[in-house]
């Protein structure tokens, strides 16, 4: 379910605003085309932008405009920057010079739409570089990927922070925990990154950078010290307001056996048993079965989604044998002999059927299964963890290839084989890796070597590649390395590879050439989706156009 917890439609004010920290938390889980982000919540860090005084918009699960709308909060006019943070997690896709944030509604984009179906990481930096102290960008994000078209790989490409922002990338959970201990007064980057080994900081970030200097309270000074009591009821009455999981945690975290500590769990205990209901409603849809509709109705009658449930089994079921008309009363005639009813029988569910249903496969199993079909052959129509038709008839074709009974339904045994045989089909990382290398920078120049370097920026000829591209650039002039960069940026004619090209050269022989073409791309709605949507009656590719001239 969608949710963004600022009002975004009054965020730009009619004239300059006072300096003010600010921060934005967005946390994407569920996907609708890709599996979903574990311990992706963000509520405690949200929780401490606020609690240290920063303008606040959280949302989560948001759509690509709303995560557009939200990070609009930074264009704000503000005389004199404060601080900023900005915590994503999500699923991200790189290509050519940039990565992007994609929106929950991402549908398999290409190189030329991940403008429109994410945000580019290079505008959200753009955005922060004016901060004082400084800013941070926190990435949060797993292994698994999405769906996506040529061009695009998973994951966080190479970036080049402009000075003042550092960018923190790692798992979503280590992400989160560290955007709230950034908030924390007097803790810097580096003691946040210190304490989860997981977490990496990009080149040119400063571990020294400290968002919320310390005050005489976070350095011991008992006279400084408010009141415990006070502090105690402050804190249960924003969670109480907030409601939800991760604000009652952030109660609980600092006031164990505070005065509301019982009540605290015991809302946290029934949020989390909400949470059940919405697991196993999701996994009742994936099966899609009788057995499992019944089963979601035996745990929870009442349930958020008992209504829903009822009604999918009333579908699947068979409907009742329609009741004969009274009949007219007639002469009495002689007796006839009648004819039993014929009533539909129940579907009968098959012991193949049955075998399968025993496995309780999650649905990022059967997405699995669904593409590692695809890769042998056997099309599934796609991989949404969901066994229609077609993938019942992929199963089928690869049954009947493999000498097995063909029932459309899979056995233990058949989802291991099905696993090897894709994995000894596919071939490893390493030797894409390699494959890559002698099709591009084995054969040496400048652009196969950053075409290497694009898609494999941690592969086994990365370190190779880049000295040869140092060793290249130092052997050009000044106005040599423009060119190239202009050339770069003509060839992918995109708005951020006109943007990168005016980050290295404002000042270049073809600045106002890439101005205007990148303007040009904007009016297009390259960024956007060309509605006239926006933030208090202005577009918002209006405002992005105003805030990079």
């Amino acid at each position: 379910m969608r949710h963004l917890s600022v009002l975004l439609a009054a965020l730009v004010a009619a004239g300059p605003a006072l300096a003010e920290n600010r921060g934005v938390v967005i946390a994407n889980a569920r996907y609708q085309n890709a599996p979903e982000l574990a311990e992706a919540e963000a509520g405690p860090a949200s929780e401490a932008m606020k609690a240290a005084g920063f303008r606040t918009v959280a949302g989560a699960d948001l759509a690509v405009k709303d995560v557009r709308q939200a990070l609009a909060d930074l264009l704000r006019p503000d005389d004199s920057p404060g601080a900023r943070i900005v915590l994503l997690n999500g699923r991200f896709l790189h290509g050519g010079s940039d990565t992007w944030y994609m929106g929950t509604d991402a549908d398999k984009p290409d190189l030329v739409g991940a403008g429109s179906q994410g945000v580019p990481l290079s505008m959200v930096l753009d955005l922060m570089k004016q901060a004082k102290p400084g800013a941070v960008l926190l990435l949060g994000s797993d292994d698994a990927g999405m769906e996506h078209a040529a061009g695009l790989e998973n994951g966080i490409g190479p970036l080049t922070p402009p000075e003042g922002v550092t960018v923190i990338s790692g798992p979503a959970a280590a992400t989160s925990a560290a955007a709230a201990a950034l908030l924390k007064p007097g803790t810097s980057v580096d003691d946040a990154i210190r304490a989860d080994d997981r977490l990496t900081m990009a080149e040119g970030g400063d571990g020294q950078l400290v968002l919320v200097a310390a005050t005489a309270e976070s350095a011991g000074d008992p006279a400084a010290t408010a009141d415990p009591l006070e502090s105690d009821r402050d804190l249960w009455a924003k969670a109480a307001a907030e409601d939800t999981a991760g604000a009652y945690r952030v109660y609980l975290d600092r006031y164990p056996s505070g005065i509301y500590s019982a009540a605290a769990q015991a809302r946290l205990d029934a949020l989390g048993t909400a949470q059940t209901d919405r697991d196993l409603w999701a996994d009742a849809a994936a099966a899609n079965t009788v057995a499992a509709y019944e089963d979601y109705l035996a745990r929870y009658p009442s349930g958020e989604f008992a209504e829903a449930a009822q009604r999918r089994l009333s579908e699947l079921r068979p409907a009742p044998a329609p009741v004969a008309p009274v009949p007219a009363p007639v002469q009495p005639r002689e007796p006839e002999i009648q004819q039993p009813r014929q009533v539909t029988p129940p579907r009968q569910v098959s012991q193949a059927e049955l075998t399968e249903n025993r496995l309780n496969l999650s649905r990022a199993d059967r997405v699995a299964i669904q593409r590692r079909l695809n890769t042998l052959g056997y099309s599934t129509g796609g991989a949404d963890g969901i066994f229609g038709a077609r993938s019942r008839s992929a199963i089928r074709g690869w049954q009947q290839s493999n000498g097995h009974a063909v029932t459309g339904y899979l056995t233990s045994a058949q989802v291991n084989a099905i696993r090897t045989q894709a994995n000894n089909v596919a071939p490893s990382r390493d030797q894409q890796d390699r494959a890559y290398w002698q099709q591009t920078g084995a054969k040496g120049g400048v652009a196969n070597l950053r075409a290497y370097l694009d898609r494999y920026p941690d592969g086994i000829y990365a370190q190779n590649a880049r000295q040869r591209l140092a060793a290249a650039d130092n052997n050009l002039s000044k106005d040599e390395r423009e060119d190239r960069a202009w050339a770069r940026a003509r060839q992918t004619d995109t708005v951020q590879s006109y943007t990168q090209y005016l980050q290295n050269w404002p000042r270049g022989e073809h600045a106002e050439q890439a101005r205007q073409r990148r303007t040009r791309l904007l009016n297009q709605g390259q960024l956007g989706n060309g509605g006239t949507g926006g933030i208090g009656g202005i577009g918002l590719d209006t405002i992005i156009r105003e805030l990079v001239k």
